[in-house]
């Protein structure tokens, strides 16, 4: 029965309806992308619960006028001055729109809230999980503090700049390293 009243409130407000249906399948379409069919539906059908009944306010406190410029042609073929919807109209379908994107914004649950400003420290931490997920390392890699500057081996470089002093653990230098040695001017013992 209360079907049926709301039934016959939709077919006197069909042009309402037509406007306030428009943007929420566009609501409908954005909630899908976002979210999937459900939250598409469930973001459509608040969208149409709270628009709709404020344009419909909205009209009821300022009805539109009839044009004197722009007609609108009939399907008898005739033409009829269109009308010009209130400004408090345009307003109301707007904001109900606006106002269901926020509560429609809670059938997102699994939705993460990425923080706007991030940051080096919060880049560079983030940059070496997926290094450390690609590569599947054991421990994340050692970098210089601040850099992605990868400090593993530095100790090994160290021991053909500064050898240790007894003659046993004195490593052989590879021609190349020597020569980049003697092009930077470095003397081993």
């Amino acid at each position: 029965m209360r079907l049926a009243g709301l039934g016959k409130f939709f077919a006197k407000n069909k042009d309402i309806a037509a406007n306030v249906g428009t943007g929420s399948a566009m609501a409908g379409a954005f909630g899908a992308l976002a979210g999937g069919p459900g939250v598409g539906i469930g973001s459509a059908l608040i969208d149409f619960g709270v628009t709709y009944p404020l344009t419909a306010l909205a009209r009821k406190l300022r009805p539109p006028k009839q044009s004197t410029t722009n007609f609108i042609r009939t399907p008898d073929g005739k033409y009829t001055p269109a009308p010009e919807y209130s400004r408090v109209e345009t307003i109301a379908n707007l904001g109900g729109s606006v106002l269901s994107a926020g509560l429609s914004a809670g059938l997102m649950p699994g939705m993460p809230v990425e923080p706007t400003i991030s940051s080096q420290d919060q880049t560079l931490y983030h940059q070496m999980l997926q290094r450390q997920i690609i590569n599947e390392l054991q421990v994340p890699q050692a970098v210089a503090p601040g850099t992605q500057f990868q400090t593993a081996g530095i100790e090994f470089l160290n021991q053909y700049i500064n050898p240790l002093t007894q003659p046993q653990y004195a490593l052989p230098v590879p021609a190349r390293a020597q020569q980049a040695l003697d092009q930077a001017g470095v003397r081993l013992m």
